[in-house]
């Protein structure tokens, strides 16, 4: 069976291959490397997104050539960049940044480099008016280009309620996306709500994140977060966590087998349009 970690970063100054072994020995089998900023390609405008994307995926490249995973790709800019770049550039100009960096992920979706746009979105902290206004705009234009290109989004930003999937849900309808290709990162586990408004929860790989989702149902996905930071070691979750959960769940009696392949195969599939059986 499939063990698929829905959530992955990669850095050149960390654990880089040996992090996605580790995850391959403990018996995952595919992941979902998303872009994440790298401190050496510092975002000044919308062109330094053409280096940053790039190195994720000359990262995700070195992960394939060296080991057995499979390995997909989501690229957006990161919406906390914003901040910065406002300080910077003001906020009209900070907005086109990011704007840029959509265009250039979409390009790579439309190319076959990557099969979704993310993370993007908004500030998972109270930020200024203007900032979440303008991070909303890019979200939306997010969903957009993911329509054109016919992909999913993945969305960083607060922790979610039910209020917040219907907002999202309303969002990609009004550009033509199927709330059914958004995806929250780092969701709480709202699976009802999830299957009201379309958009899917992804989950930290927790007992007690995944067991009251259980109660609900499976249409979720799985993940880690996992940062490869090495001032971090092991944050968000460790690299073999999602199939060290997986097996130990399943040894418990939390995951059935019938749970487990619709998390791991049958969900990834709706999602992202990617058959990992």
């Amino acid at each position: 069976m499939a063990v698929f970690d829905n959530h992955f970063h990669l850095r050149s100054d960390g654990r880089g291959v040996a992090a996605v072994k580790e995850f391959l020995k403990a018996g995952g089998t595919h992941l979902l490397l998303t872009h994440a900023p790298h401190s050496d390609i510092p975002v000044r405008d919308g062109g330094d997104y053409v280096l940053a994307f790039d190195r994720t995926l000359t990262l995700a490249e070195r992960a394939r050539r060296d080991t057995t995973a499979g390995v997909f790709v989501a690229l957006g800019p990161y919406p906390v960049e914003i901040i910065s770049l406002a300080e910077r550039l003001g906020i009209a100009a900070a907005k086109e940044a990011l704007l840029s960096g959509l265009e250039v992920a979409a390009e790579h979706v439309r190319e076959g480099r990557a099969i979704a746009l993310g993370e993007i979105g908004r500030p998972h902290f109270p930020v200024p008016p203007e900032i979440l206004a303008a991070s909303n705009e890019v979200l939306e234009h997010g969903m957009r280009l993911a329509k054109e290109v016919e992909c999913a989004v993945i969305l960083h930003a607060e922790d979610p309620t039910e209020s917040t999937f219907a907002e999202w849900s309303t969002t990609a309808r009004r550009v033509g996306l199927p709330p059914e290709r958004v995806v929250k990162h780092h969701s709480t586990p709202l699976i009802t709500a999830g299957e009201r408004t379309g958009v899917w929860p992804s989950l930290l790989a927790k007992e007690d994140t995944v067991a009251p989702a259980l109660a609900e149902g499976t249409r979720f996905l799985l993940e880690t977060d996992y940062m490869d930071d090495p001032r971090r070691p092991g944050a968000v979750l460790g690299p073999a966590t999602v199939p060290r959960k997986t097996r130990l769940w399943r040894e418990k009696g939390l995951l059935t087998e019938g749970a487990a392949h619709a998390i791991h195969e049958e969900n990834p599939r709706r999602v992202y349009g990617i058959d990992l059986a």
